[in-house]
């Protein structure tokens, strides 16, 4: 037999300092691979949170006052890390038109509306403002369908990090759920709320309401007659924009990677409140003027008032104002003698060109609302035809 030759020992050290070596490479080119793919996951995971939770609040809040009773507000809180509205949002009846879902083996409890013996404290609210001021009713003996829904923003404790915050979700007075995790808030690198509210200008424009504004809170029953000034500028909201800032850590650099997540929200029922009657009687406009004036000869009585305070607040359901003329004598107005629609001016008024030179008249104004309801008549001085 022919003899064979094996390797030698230096062969073999050779072979194996080769082996080694790439193995070396090969485990650190892994290595960079593993690391890559966990910090793009753990990036993709925070960015597609982030994501869905935007997504959820925007399906949310575009349907905030569907449903409403008359009396209950739509946007109830509007703070920069929380906000509180009211939506039919799920129904266990197949036959609610009015609601957005419905959901027959739905949790009763976070279909209506909240019992005022449910009252609890808004979320973030400090000093604590407790909602609702009452139970809405729909009609006489049946409860509003239209639910309270808040999302807000608590910083999360179970990390060492103190700008890394939770996103809630709460209905009605269930338990909150947890929306989204690793939200973050860093002022030296993104100054923007995490809600920003908007409403229309003259020109029918977005403008911020100013931060140092918030937060609002709709405090007092809807239509109630001191749901003026601070009180009903939660009603003018037209737009919220929601602003979310994810970070994963980098691990080799132990920086963190930001993303960005911003959507703006038109509040699509603000002002256009469905109403299945008017609610309350409207309230009077302001006490009229009437001032004689002569054109071309010829008299004509001029009759200025200020709006109701149902105008474009309080429960902004005035669609007419009712004119009113009756000679001094008389003491009872009869039918009206015109109208005029309703344009959320500040100011109205009216020309009565048909009087009659010699007679003393008193005007006066009621206000209507969409029932159709008049509000009482309130009357003007005398004025007398020259």
């Amino acid at each position: 037999m022919r003899n064979r030759r094996g390797f030698t020992i230096a062969e073999v050290a050779i072979s194996i300092m080769i082996l080694l070596v790439i193995t070396g490479a090969a485990v650190q080119f892994f290595r960079k691979q593993t690391g890559l793919v966990t910090r793009e996951t753990a990036r993709m995971d925070a960015m597609q949170n982030a994501q869905f939770s935007a997504a959820q609040i925007e399906r949310e809040l575009r349907e905030a006052g569907a449903g409403v009773a008359d009396m209950q507000p739509m946007m109830v809180q509007a703070d920069s890390e929380a906000m509180t509205f009211n939506a039919n949002m799920v129904s266990i009846d197949t036959g609610d038109v009015r609601a957005v879902y419905q959901i027959r083996d739905a949790d009763t409890n976070s279909a209506r509306a909240m019992f005022k013996s449910e009252r609890m404290a808004l979320p973030n609210s400090n000093p604590a403002k407790y909602y609702p001021d009452t139970t809405y009713l729909a009609a006489v003996g049946i409860q509003s369908g239209a639910e309270t829904i808040s999302y807000y923003l608590r910083p999360d404790s179970t990390t060492t990090r103190t700008d890394d915050y939770f996103l809630f979700r709460r209905v009605n007075a269930l338990a909150p759920t947890l929306v989204a995790r690793s939200i973050v808030k860093i002022p030296a690198r993104d100054t923007m709320p995490f809600f920003t509210y908007y409403k229309s200008d003259t020109l029918n424009r977005l403008t911020p309401i100013p931060r140092n504004t918030l937060p609002l809170y709709h405090g007092i029953i809807h239509g109630a007659v001191d749901d003026t000034g601070r009180f009903a500028r939660t009603d003018s909201i037209r737009a919220v924009r929601v602003h979310f800032l994810t970070a994963a850590r980098d691990p080799r650099t132990n920086q963190d990677q930001l993303r960005t997540v911003e959507t703006m929200v038109r509040v699509m029922n603000s002002g256009l409140l469905d109403r299945t009657s008017c609610g309350q009687p409207p309230y009077p406009g302001g006490t009229p003027a009437a001032v004689v004036s002569l054109v071309a000869g010829a008299p004509r009585v001029t009759v200025t008032w200020a709006k109701s305070t149902d105008d474009n607040a309080g429960e902004k359901d005035i669609e007419r104002y009712a004119i009113f003329r009756r000679p001094s004598s008389i003491t009872l107005f009869g039918d009206p003698i015109s109208s005029i629609p309703g344009r959320l001016a500040a100011t109205y008024s009216f020309i009565d060109n048909a009087v009659v030179s010699g007679q003393t008249y008193v005007y006066g104004i009621a206000a209507q609302d969409c029932t159709p309801a008049l509000s009482n008549v309130v009357s003007s001085l005398a004025v007398t035809i020259p």
